[in-house]
């Protein structure tokens, strides 16, 4: 699943209408690392991924609901 997350990952940030900086601020985090999170250069830790989710939750988002969004086949160009 490294593209899906990465995807997601880029997904929930533009869903929010969040830039890269702001997203690094709200998880504390650097901004490097969200970069290369959505660049698929470096997937998250475990536990990376359970603050992803649970950051995503706390906004409503999921990664079903993401991905639903381009049919199936990854996350719509439009998001």
């Amino acid at each position: 699943m490294p593209d899906q997350m990465s995807e997601f990952v880029r997904a929930i940030r533009r869903e929010l209408k969040m830039t890269q900086e702001e997203l690094a601020h709200q998880l504390g985090i650097t901004v490097g690392t969200v970069n290369r999170w959505e660049n698929g250069r470096f997937r998250p830790s475990k536990l990376a991924r359970a603050m992803i989710l649970d950051f995503a939750k706390k906004h409503g988002l999921t990664p079903e609901r993401l991905l639903a969004k381009d049919n199936g086949t990854g996350i719509a160009s439009a998001i």
